[in-house]
């Protein structure tokens, strides 16, 4: 494994290298599982775990390796609960088989998959039961999930467009209503505020989600652009966001719930 060392010189190279190599031997840590770094504003030695489970042992100048290992022995109990943490908010994103009658979900309500053999654009026929959401198999065929990716980002932003202006008014803000965008945003966000462009993007996945939590998303990053002081959801924004949504701290987490259950686009 090669150390990570802040650019420190030649003595901070040793230093790391002689805690990795003492941490390695110990055996706390599997050898490859995490990086050391020395910070020169921390003030403690610190235990974390990033979001792809490596560990990430934090050191000071005056460090010694002895030190650091008696450190990683006395919180490994604080490893399982990070790992127990870290299973929890693992994304189970299912994949689709995108054939006839597959199952999928527009604002919380089931649809199913329904494909034709004249071509069409991809719609949502709503009926008695449950909607049939259109796709032209020929399209399915070659492109996979894109087409239906695309409707939802089309259907979604049509939704985006007639709700985000009366949340938005409700917030009560000088600034104008950000612009509006719906796209891939990847697997962890559900969405995002860009201040730079004054841009609000939610991903086309959440429109599957209920209304209850789409309004959360929306609020959250509406809640965003009004620029609250401080941290990005420190104090400010906390009593902004509730101010708007009493219950957001409930339908934060009903939502990182169904979130990591999304489907998000792959296919088997």
């Amino acid at each position: 494994m090669t150390p990570t060392a802040a650019p420190d010189g030649s003595e901070a190279d040793t230093l790391i290298h002689d805690i990795t190599a003492a941490l390695e031997a110990d055996g706390t840590l599997d050898a490859g599982t995490f990086d050391v770094v020395m910070s020169h504003r921390r003030t403690q030695h610190a235990l974390t775990t990033r979001l792809d489970g490596r560990r990430v042992v934090r050191v000071l100048p005056t460090s010694t390796p002895s030190e650091i290992m008696r450190f990683v022995r006395q919180n490994a109990s604080l490893l399982e609960l990070h790992a127990q943490r870290m299973a929890e908010r693992a994304p189970l994103h299912p994949d689709k088989h995108l054939a006839d009658g597959c199952k999928l979900t527009w604002l919380g309500t089931p649809v199913r998959l329904y494909l034709v053999d004249t071509p069409v654009p991809v719609h949502l026929r709503q009926g008695t039961g449950a909607g049939l959401l259109v796709a032209y198999r020929g399209d399915i065929t070659r492109q996979g999930a894109r087409p239906i990716i695309d409707w939802y980002a089309r259907a979604g932003r049509a939704w985006l467009e007639t709700a985000a202006p009366a949340r938005w008014s409700r917030l009560r803000t000088r600034r104008p209503l950000p612009q509006l965008a719906v796209r891939d945003i990847g697997r962890r966000h559900g969405g995002i505020y860009q201040e730079h462009a004054h841009e609000l993007t939610l991903h086309w996945a959440v429109f599957q989600l209920p209304p209850l939590l789409l309004e959360y998303v929306l609020v959250h990053e509406l809640v965003h652009a009004t620029r609250p002081r401080g941290r990005s959801h420190g104090p400010e924004f906390r009593v902004r966001l509730r101010r708007a949504l009493p219950d957001a701290p409930a339908r934060h987490e009903q939502f990182k719930a169904a979130f990591r259950l999304l489907w998000i686009g792959d296919t088997s």
